[in-house]
């Protein structure tokens, strides 16, 4: 058995405009730069694709995010990005998530991104199978969904399903979410958990 990984450290993206990028990590999700690293001579770069590259973070960590601009040599002529990365067919990144206290800092951001304009690709919902306010897929997750300016989606969410010793849903965090959301858990059934 292999030791046990905690949790998702970081994501690197390959993006087409690092300043375009920037704006969005920056400005509007509110990410710092910790650190650039700019390489002019293409045979010192690491993947001799890149020139430009940002340490971007949300955390207490060095970066969570680290932002690598593809060189404009090689950005393919005549193939704009994808304009959400959830519904392409082909390999490469689904979406990914940051997770925020609970329900109420959700709701601020979901509020948030709209005065920013941000067009929303999903959402606001509720991930759940049995949740009165649930859309039937698992997770117990409220969840809203954008891209970034090179379509990467991006997901906000809360409340993700706490587990017990037994990987079924815990039954105390189950009742406490419940109550949380106004519901009483004893009319509501534990999410199932399909393996």
């Amino acid at each position: 058995m292999p030791p046990k990984l905690n949790r998702l450290q970081h994501i690197a993206l390959k993006v087409r405009d690092l300043n375009k990028s920037l704006e969005f990590y920056r400005d509007i999700l509110g990410f710092r730069v910790i650190e650039h690293l700019d390489q002019e001579d293409p045979a010192k770069t690491t993947y001799g694709y890149t020139r430009r590259v940002r340490f971007i973070t949300c955390t207490n960590e060095h970066h969570v995010v680290n932002l690598t601009e593809i060189a404009p040599e090689f950005v393919p002529p005549n193939q704009p990005p994808p304009e959400n990365s959830r519904s392409l067919t082909h390999y490469g990144l689904h979406h990914f998530a940051f997770i925020v206290e609970g329900k109420t800092e959700f709701n601020e951001w979901v509020d948030y991104l709209k005065s920013k304009e941000v067009e929303f690709v999903r959402g606001p919902l509720l991930h759940s199978p049995t949740h009165p306010e649930g859309d039937g897929s698992p997770g117990e997750n409220r969840a809203v969904y954008f891209c970034d300016p090179d379509g990467n989606a991006i997901e906000i969410c809360c409340d993700i399903m706490q587990m017990g010793e037994d990987d079924q849903a815990d039954p105390a965090w189950h009742a406490d979410r419940l109550r949380r959301d106004g519901y009483n858990p004893e009319e509501v059934a534990l999410p199932p958990i399909n393996r």
